[in-house]
């Protein structure tokens, strides 16, 4: 892989988020090694909550969580997926894929940190990733708490179904970004949101990006998009899903009500995972997509109280 990392100095005096960086090794499936940057705030021998984002965010967006967490005793992870924030980041589209970015999630928490008995909170593409990893070690979670998200699936025995409305849409919007030199993915968050952030909030999510080549990871993100339905992510999402049918601890869906993205995502595991059962979903008012930055103090609120009342 050809890999390049952010310069440090594009990481300070970022609003909120003075955290110092970590790092996990991995393998990069070629016989080398990628970096995965990590926040890992809080006791060590807290309750361990473990925050995996989507597109086209990274740990910065969970920097209040981090905080709300540790105020609470727990030890509090964010990870940046390879390719976004402070992670190694290869400069080749086709590096990408979410059956490596799940081997990747996978190694670093659960052979490098060693973690155990984790509450998850996952958010957009941090949903899918995450998703499947839980699925593959569902003995050592503790929680999921999946938010503005879903799970599309594919049975390899089913006839895939002609391709509606919205993923033609999406289909644009893949053309739009793949083409578009000059993408800046921070102003398309900016847009969504439903409140009016401070510029240094914007600048915080731009800050991993300081010429177009680090944006790779991003782009093709928007390229996995399943919008075709030999989409090759759809059939292992329902690998996954079948094994998630006997995951049965404690599962939130907790979403916004002005979500454009995946607004009833949470159809997608409920009831299908005996873990949400328990849970009606709960809708907080006022957030787009990126509910963190709107209702951000709601969102945490709502964690605390999750993770409080959990054995």
């Amino acid at each position: 892989m050809d890999v390049i990392q952010t310069p440090d100095a594009c990481f300070e005096n970022l609003i909120d988020f003075d955290y110092p960086p970590h790092f996990a090794e991995i393998s990069d499936d070629e016989g080398g090694t990628l970096n995965m940057h990590y926040v890992d705030e809080g006791p060590r021998d807290g309750r361990v909550v473990v925050f995996v984002h989507g597109n086209p965010t990274w740990s910065f967006m969970w920097r209040h969580q981090i905080a709300a967490a540790v105020a609470a005793g727990y030890r509090a992870i964010a990870v940046d997926l390879i390719g976004m924030g402070r992670s190694d980041k290869s400069t080749k589209m086709g590096d990408y894929s979410i059956a490596r970015h799940v081997k990747w999630l996978d190694e670093a928490l659960f052979e490098v940190l060693g973690l155990d008995q984790v509450n998850f909170v996952l958010h957009d593409w941090g949903g899918i990733i995450g998703l499947r990893v839980i699925s593959q070690r569902m003995q050592r979670v503790a929680s999921v708490v999946m938010s503005n998200t879903g799970l599309p699936v594919l049975s390899p025995d089913e006839k895939p179904a002609k391709m509606g409305r919205e993923p033609r849409m999406l289909r644009f919007f893949q053309l739009y970004v793949r083409y578009r030199k000059n993408w800046q993915h921070w102003k398309t968050l900016r847009n969504i949101l439903k409140t009016d952030v401070p510029k240094a909030v914007i600048a915080g999510y731009a800050a991993p990006y300081p010429h177009k080549r680090y944006l790779t990871g991003n782009r093709q993100f928007t390229q996995m998009l399943p919008t075709r339905n030999d989409n090759p992510m759809l059939i292992d999402n329902w690998h996954a899903l079948e094994r998630l049918k006997s995951f049965d601890k404690p599962f939130l869906n907790l979403f916004s009500d002005k979500d454009i993205v995946a607004p009833k995502g949470f159809r997608s595991v409920r009831p299908a995972i005996p873990g949400t059962r328990a849970y009606e979903p709960v809708i907080l008012p006022g957030g787009s997509h990126f509910l963190v930055e709107d209702i951000g103090p709601a969102y945490s609120a709502e964690l605390i109280k999750f993770w409080g009342a959990l054995k």
